[in-house]
Parts: structure tokens; sequence; C-alpha cells
């Protein structure tokens, strides 16, 4: 019994110790391009009749970085990325009151990013959480047309009015990689970002006074990437 439960001990060993052995490496220099989609949402904190719009859309860009793979296998990362988003809405707000012609469109446009990374090499995969800043621009439009809807006593002047801003906000995410060869690998991530508050001046002739917007925006992506490591 003795020898029976020293086999099982030893073999159960010499089993961890294969699993936690490491032939992949993921210390190396990378660039690649992805591709996914955004949601998230914006309202203007100035206007309290003003809608919260829910913004979604597609996003796409490229990034290079670095992983630092240390002894333990843990992966240290920087991470810099450029996102060319489409993340938006177009907004009538006669779905709110039958009588209000205000329409306008609200989005999330270019992005750069800069992140650290941190994970645990498991041979080929790789999990990790990154932190980081982004910068975007975001833009805004509102206007008031009479023909969408029956009858208003708003919008004596009709009108269009369009403005963007570039807002700076916090980063946080998630993923796992793959190395599909030693110099491939692919990537599925998810970040949330929160630009905070925007000011724009958005010119409403029919209420001068208003012209001031303050846009507080958060928004979502989730991404497929494709890396190849130098």
């Amino acid at each position: 019994m003795k020898k029976i439960l020293m086999l099982v001990a030893l073999s159960t060993v010499s089993g961890l110790t294969l699993a936690s052995e490491n032939t992949t490496n993921w210390n190396s220099f990378y660039a690649g391009a992805n591709i996914g989609y955004g949601w998230g949402k914006t309202n203007d904190q100035l206007n309290s009749n003003a809608s919260k719009q829910d913004l979604s859309g597609f996003t796409g860009g490229f990034q290079i970085g670095h992983n630092w793979q240390l002894n333990n296998n843990v992966v240290l990362g920087l991470e810099t990325n450029l996102a060319f988003n489409n993340i938006k809405e177009n907004w009538k707000d006669r779905d709110n009151n039958q009588y209000s012609p205000y329409y306008g469109k609200d989005a999330v446009k270019e992005a750069g990013s800069l992140t650290v990374k941190a994970g645990y090499a498991i041979d080929k995969f790789l999990p990790y959480v990154l932190t980081g800043v982004t910068v975007a621009k975001t833009n805004h439009e509102v206007g008031c047309d009479r023909s969408l809807v029956s009858a208003t006593n708003g919008c004596k002047t009709q009108y269009n009015s369009s403005n963007s801003n570039i807002s700076v906000g916090a980063t946080v995410g998630a993923g796992v990689s793959y190395k599909v060869t030693d110099n491939l690998s692919t990537s599925l991530e998810y970040q949330y970002t929160n630009l905070g508050k925007s000011s724009v001046h958005l010119t409403d002739p029919n209420y001068p006074a208003a012209g001031e917007r303050e846009f507080k925006t958060s928004y979502s992506t989730t991404a497929l990437k494709l890396n190849y490591h130098f």
C-alpha cells in the first residue's frame, strides 16, 4: 500500500511539474490590427430635459506593444492603440415627446490609448487585465425641424448646430491571448472607458442661453486582435 501511495504521489508531482512547464515565450515587441464592436451612453448634464442616448457601432484600429515575461510566468506589457470608432446614436426627441421637433447625433470617434497589462502565461494562453488612459474625440449635433412632428410650440427658427471636443478618460479591461505560432497571436479583449464630462457649444437660436452643453460619456468595446511578434 505504501509503495502504491508513493507511486501515486510521484505521478501527481510529475504531472504538476509538466503542467507548469511553459514552452511559449511571450517576451517580444509586437504590432497588429483589431476589429470589434462598441456600446455606451452619453447625456447632456446641463439640460435636465435631455434624454440619455445609447451609443453603439463598430470599431477598429491598430496597436503596438511589448511584453516582458518573468521567470514565474507573470507577463507585464505596455501597449498603445489607435482606434477608428463609429460608436454613435442618431436620435429624434419625438420618441420621448410627440411634439418635440428636436433631433441630433452623438458619437465617439477617433481614440488613442496607452495601457499597461499584467497577465499569467499558461503556455500558449495568456489571460490578462489592463488599465490606462484614453484620449477620444466626441462629436455632438443638435437641431430642430418642424416637419418631424404634427404640431409644436417650439422651433420657431429651424437650425442645425454641431461641435466636437477632445476628452481624456480612464480605461480598464481584461482579455486572453493565444499564440497561434511563435510569431503570431490572437486576442479577445474587453475594455471600458469613462471619458467623464466634455464641454461643447451648440448654438440654438430659439434658446441662446442654452448654448453651453456638458456631455458625460462612457463606452465599452469588445475587440478581436491579431498581432505579429518580432
